[in-house]
């Protein structure tokens, strides 16, 4: 969204971590694309994640993630897990490195010779020519700021949820928090978020940052500690899971009873990303009962379904302007390296 989105300066994101170990696609991710299939891709912090998405946008038949690793054998490694798919276009989302960012188009062009259109923000979407059409205002005082990735996750959870205020957590490198307010008829509204570090930076910044402190095992942040830690390593992990935790609750909290003084009904909770699932349990304990929310889900590949959506969208007929499709129409940029 973090996180393409660059100059660095100008647009959010957050450090990359050491490379952890290349991941290759699911056995999903090997079937062929139909006539009528896109190549979606998120590329994020620290792995590159795609899709083929269904002719809905909503469903994703095939779906694969590569850790960035060492950038050199990025193209190739994306471009063996990539061989079988037949996309008809390539479409994508990227905080990444711009290094990242070219070695994705190389492997595009050579599997299947086709260019990336890369998404940014806009400052409104309008969706036509997909099942749930979903209209999203975007509230930053510089819309063009906002990550690109943040962008088209809430693009999914608004025409996944029509008409409801949503919260959506996105915890991954970075873990993110959004207010979309529902405004219906009208456009549903992005009001803002917070961003903090995620799981894995916090335990790292403790362990750099610090002289005695030592690096907890990557497992422990994410489980639910006990109240009392009563060691050095079960204290760090207790800090940095509650710090995630509370980030979320306080966000919860004070939208709800906006939203409550307003007379509307309290917000769904979305989770997203590699540690949404670890958040999922004690989230539901805290917030369900006291209705700070209306429900919690877990989703999957929000990001990806949201650029599906999005390139779905541009690529049906427009009624005002029938010959304005595609990627100059709505300002993406258009990658042919």
């Amino acid at each position: 969204r973090p996180k393409g989105e660059t100059p660095s300066a100008q647009r959010e994101g957050s450090p990359m971590l050491p490379p952890g170990r290349p991941t290759g696609e699911t056995p999903s991710a090997q079937r062929e694309g139909s006539p009528t299939s896109l190549l979606v891709i998120d590329a994020g912090n620290t792995a590159v994640k795609w899709a083929i998405s269904d002719h809905s946008g909503r469903h994703l038949v095939g779906s694969g993630v590569q850790e960035h690793g060492s950038v050199t054998d990025l193209q190739a490694r994306l471009a063996a897990a990539w061989t079988s798919l037949t996309p008809t276009a390539v479409y994508g989302v990227s905080v990444a490195d711009p290094s990242v960012v070219h070695a994705i188009e190389r492997a595009a062009r050579t599997v299947g010779g086709l260019p990336v259109t890369w998404f940014e923000t806009q400052r409104m979407f309008e969706a036509r020519g997909v099942a749930q059409p979903a209209t999203l205002r975007n509230g930053y005082l510089s819309p063009a700021q906002l990550g690109a990735d943040r962008w088209h996750g809430m693009i999914a959870a608004c025409s996944t949820y029509p008409g409801e205020s949503l919260i959506i957590v996105s915890a991954g490198t970075a873990t993110t928090v959004d207010c979309v307010r529902a405004e219906p008829p009208a456009a549903a509204v992005f009001l803002g978020g917070a961003i903090a570090p995620g799981f894995e930076l916090m335990r790292l910044a403790l362990a750099r940052g610090t002289a005695r402190l030592p690096l907890v095992e990557e497992d422990a942040a994410t489980v639910a500690p006990l109240p009392y830690p009563a060691t050095t390593e079960a204290a760090i992990a207790a800090g940095v899971f509650f710090a995630q935790l509370g980030l979320v609750e306080r966000v919860v909290r004070e939208f709800s009873a906006e939203l409550r003084h307003a007379q509307r009904q309290p917000p769904r909770l979305l989770l997203t990303g590699g540690r949404g699932r670890a958040l999922l349990g004690p989230l539901t304990r805290s917030l369900l009962p006291v209705a700070a929310v209306s429900a919690l889900s877990l989703e999957n590949d929000l990001i990806l379904r949201g650029v599906a959506l999005r390139a779905l969208s541009e690529r049906a007929p427009s009624p005002a302007e029938p010959t304005a499709t595609g990627p100059a129409a709505s300002g993406a940029t258009l990658t042919s390296r």
